[in-house]
């Protein structure tokens, strides 16, 4: 016969046990966890420092007026245009001003994550896409 005693020490000495396996377990995952996290942090600081930020691709056709210029970074929550000039805003921040200073370019629609300009028939792409994509780059470099 067993007394009621040892049935009470054994049910102690199993709830320790059982304690300290789940603290240890809860330890381990906090430490698994805080390395994950660690992890994805240097990595999207490394991957943010190595890629500059600016048109990530391009649709310009040889016979098209219309050109697309597709962005990395979301610049407008709205469909801005703008057919002229004298239709800069007061609170442009020097992008469409910079854009439209590049010969040729006539229209300037951004539209979140892109830019589509007209440019005039005697303007080429070639000259233009350049200047575009350094204006853009800056523009990023410095506002976002």
């Amino acid at each position: 016969m067993t007394s009621p005693r040892t049935g009470r020490g054994s049910l102690k000495k199993y709830e320790i046990t059982n304690f300290l396996f789940f603290l240890t377990l809860i330890a381990a995952l906090g430490i698994v966890v805080s390395f994950v996290f660690r992890f994805y942090v240097t990595r999207n600081q490394e991957s943010a420092g190595e890629s500059e930020a600016g048109v990530v691709s391009e649709a310009l056709g040889a016979g098209s007026d219309v050109g697309l210029f597709y962005l990395d970074t979301k610049i407008s929550e709205t469909s801005l245009q703008y057919q002229s000039r004298l239709e800069i805003p007061a609170t442009d921040d020097g992008l469409i001003r910079d854009l439209f200073s590049i010969p040729g370019v006539d229209e300037i629609t951004i539209d979140q994550r892109m830019i589509v300009l007209k440019k005039s028939p005697s303007a080429r792409w070639e000259s233009i896409g350049p200047s575009v994509r350094r204006i853009v780059k800056n523009h990023l470099h410095l506002h976002y």
